[in-house]
């Protein structure tokens, strides 16, 4: 008996054997309706030799016609490098493709293990293991994987020897890549091979083949018209938990190991072909197992949920502090860590919904923030650089069965490069967020594999965001998505809380004070308006008013920020600018604020001139104070979740070993806003590590593993109760029965 396999949105392919131009590999990938490519060289050129211009460029052809990278295909120990040969060119390859990985939103590369050399098996064993183990050290720390293909080297045709190998070599950074097809020409059983590999494999090749007249030679074939037992294959791995891709490398038109190339005319059809007899592959029927499969998930609390260390080395190595933070001109790769991001999440069972940038007119509002604005007067195109990402695990189901989790990829800039040395990550995004964006996908993976529910009863939402930070506070990140409907009952921004949830969060208003005077030279400095004095004594003044309870009430939460005049010692600077934010945690507050602002900059100037008006070097200054000094707003009228809340998020997370965070504790101000007022739905702030313990947005900003590992353990824990209380009808009742599904408008 035997069924099409379900491989939608999992199929993509080497890109050369369809064209070798990448426009013609964008052309084809489109035609199939795919979302990825698998990448080995461009117009010839293998990856590894491109330029770091070349690939931006190619970076964005690929993330402008929505496709993702799966794998980049890696010259390293492959059948044109000896082992005998200069390790030295396999070590640079690595760098440069870990490089061009993080542009291209790709962490996995291609590797063999050599070809012998001449030397005796014993020693080109040694000497393979010896390079692969040094690979793998160096991949560990640049945050890729190595995922090792049974073709061409030592470990290449024989799964002891593989076993062998990644036991020696025994890193999280090598994988396997298992070709269906490559048995047929090596002379080998690659479905008995594969059932030994099944644990190790990470990636898939799809071709098939028969026997060629001589030894080692192969006639390819569409997939199942061969001997290699694709469908066979297939059914192994999705019985195993193998939910990764399947990469199409038919060898119909293009065999490079053997020399064999085309034109784009005579590559894309057979290639075309392929792709769409692979889609409709019969299968054989899966098996009804007396004991479930090698895969299947241990019981809730038998062990960790594994953190991808690797993922979160690769999005600290990729810089994504936006235009707001770094200014223009400045790398920004954001799209290529979401595209990582949304690759590791496949793996794990997801789909990516929802891509994208909001459009212009979406985002200008009275209460956009000023920094927002002006990024888009400046730059129509702006937006495009800041998409967001939306993942989602099991089908779109009425917003009371649906979790969402909102995380952030892009940072505050600064910071030194990024290391893990076992225990610590240390890099810019380690505690805020990425650490705990890595973490959150182990905590859903490890409940979705303990409790069925997840992901068909359940539906997990995970909202990647741009925006979160550079004062944009979601405005084109969070807020469009929240607004097209990506929302659950149950809403979790992961922001660090130390493990409490916070089912608040406050806003924030950002004021500017501008002076715009005259400048002085050094020798009269009379004869100008010192911004400095006068911003320095308005600074003092505010923070002592607006720190100060007014009428035995609370002191706002006030946060004198940046003062900038000038660098010249030489000179009286005449403009500069003050900068202060002010938190809130209710609309009403907020408004008081800005009163209370604007109540003490006035006093502030009266009292300035009456203090210096009779200072001969400042009595100008005085005199105009009121005159040159203004007040704007940066941003202003952002909404705050307040305290009010349903009774049953409280109680769901408490059932998940969940504590909150005090009422009397401060929280902080986070793109959670944007869920204030929405009906029906429980919002709150969870994540490992503390904003200021573990020195977010400064130097030396770090994340421990246990810290991580923790966070992921009680995720799944809330994602179980969750759906226990989905199932036993514990949660708040009647909710209103909403046919709307989760991530519609």
């Amino acid at each position: 008996m035997s069924r099409s396999c379900d491989l939608t949105g999992r199929i993509t392919g080497i890109g050369d054997e369809a064209a070798p131009d990448l426009a013609g590999q964008i052309a084809v990938a489109r035609e199939l309706g795919w979302s990825a490519l698998e990448l080995r060289t461009l117009d010839g050129i293998p990856l590894g030799e491109l330029p770091a211009p070349a690939v931006r460029e190619a970076a964005g052809l690929l993330h402008a016609a929505g496709l993702g990278v799966v794998c980049l295909d890696s010259r390293i120990g492959n059948w044109a490098r000896p082992v005998t040969g200069p390790f030295v060119a396999d070590l640079e390859e690595l760098e440069r493709l870990a490089e061009h990985g993080r542009v291209l939103g790709c962490r996995s590369l291609r590797v063999m293990s050599w070809t012998d050399g001449g030397l005796p098996e014993e020693e080109w064993g040694a000497r393979a293991v010896d390079r692969m183990r040094r690979l793998a050290r160096r991949a560990e720390e640049l945050g890729v994987e190595l995922l090792h293909e049974n073709c061409t080297g030592w470990a290449g045709s024989d799964a002891s020897r593989t076993l062998g190998m990644l036991a020696e070599v025994d890193s999280p950074a090598l994988r396997v890549l298992f070709d269906t097809g490559n048995g047929v020409p090596y002379g080998y059983d690659a479905h008995a091979l594969l059932a030994r590999l099944l644990p190790h494999v990470a990636h898939v090749h799809v071709k098939d083949a028969l026997p060629g007249d001589r030894p080692g030679d192969a006639v390819y074939t569409l997939p199942g018209e061969g001997v290699a037992r694709v469908a066979d294959c297939v059914r192994l791995l999705e019985d195993h938990g193998y939910r990764g891709a399947y990469s199409l490398e038919p060898h119909l038109a293009v065999v490079p190991h053997a020399g064999v190339t085309g034109a784009a005319a005579e590559t894309a059809a057979p290639f075309v072909r392929a792709a769409r007899r692979l889609a409709a592959l019969p299968v054989p029927a899966a098996p009804s197992p007396a004991v479930p499969p090698p895969s299947a998930p241990r019981a809730p609390g038998r062990r960790t949920p594994a953190v991808d260390a690797g993922l979160l080395l690769h999005l600290l190595h990729t810089p994504t502090a936006g235009p707001l933070e770094t200014g223009p001109g400045a790398p920004h790769a954001l799209t290529g860590a979401l595209r990582s991001y949304a690759t590791a999440a496949a793996r794990l069972g997801f789909a990516t919904v929802r891509l994208g940038a909001p459009a212009a007119g979406t985002v200008l509002r009275d209460d956009t923030p000023r920094p927002v604005r002006r990024a888009l007067a400046a730059d129509p195109a702006f937006l495009d650089g800041q998409p967001s990402l939306v993942l989602r695990l099991g089908p779109a189901l009425p917003r009371e069965r649906t979790v969402m989790f909102n995380v952030h990829l892009d940072t505050v800039a600064g910071g030194e490069p990024p290391a893990f040395d076992g225990a610590r990550f240390t890099g810019r995004g380690a505690v805020d967020a990425k650490g705990p964006a890595v973490a959150l996908l182990a905590g859903i993976a490890a409940a979705a594999g303990a409790c069925p529910a997840i992901g068909r009863d359940v539906s997990v939402l995970v909202q990647a965001v741009a925006g979160e930070e550079g004062g944009a506070l979601g405005t084109f990140g969070t807020r469009p998505l929240v607004e097209e409907g990506y929302v659950g009952r149950l809403n979790v921004f992961c922001e660090p809380t130390g493990l409490r949830h916070l089912p608040r969060a406050t806003a924030a208003a950002t004021a500017r004070i501008r002076v715009d005077g005259e400048d002085a030279v050094d020798d009269r400095p009379e004869a100008g308006h010192n911004a400095t004095v006068l911003l320095g004594f308005l600074a003092q003044h505010l923070a002592a008013a607006l720190g100060t309870a007014a009428s035995g009430g609370s002191p706002s939460t006030v946060c004198v920020a940046g003062l900038y005049t000038g660098t010249l010692h030489n000179k009286v600077h005449g403009t500069g600018s003050l900068l202060l934010n002010l938190a809130y945690a209710t609309a009403g507050a907020g408004a008081a604020a800005e009163h209370a602002l604007a109540r003490a900059l006035d006093e502030g100037l009266r009292e300035f001139t009456a203090r210096f008006s009779g200072v001969p070097l400042f009595a100008r200054t005085a005199s105009d104070a009121a005159r040159i000094t203004r007040l704007e707003w940066e941003k202003r009228g952002l909404p705050a979740l307040d305290a009010s809340r349903p009774e049953w998020g409280d109680a769901l997370l408490a059932r998940a070993g969940i504590e909150r965070w005090p009422d009397g504790e401060p929280g902080f101000t986070c793109d959670a806003i944007w869920l204030a007022g929405t009906p029906g739905t429980f919002t709150t702030v969870f994540g490992p590590g503390s904003l200021d313990a573990n020195r977010a947005h400064a130097a030396g900003e770090f994340v421990d593993l246990h810290d991580l590992e923790a966070f992921a353990a009680k995720t799944a824990a809330l994602l179980t109760a969750f759906a226990d209380d989905l199932r036993q009808g514990a949660a708040d009742r009647p909710l209103p029965v909403s046919t709307e599904k989760a991530g519609t408008a």
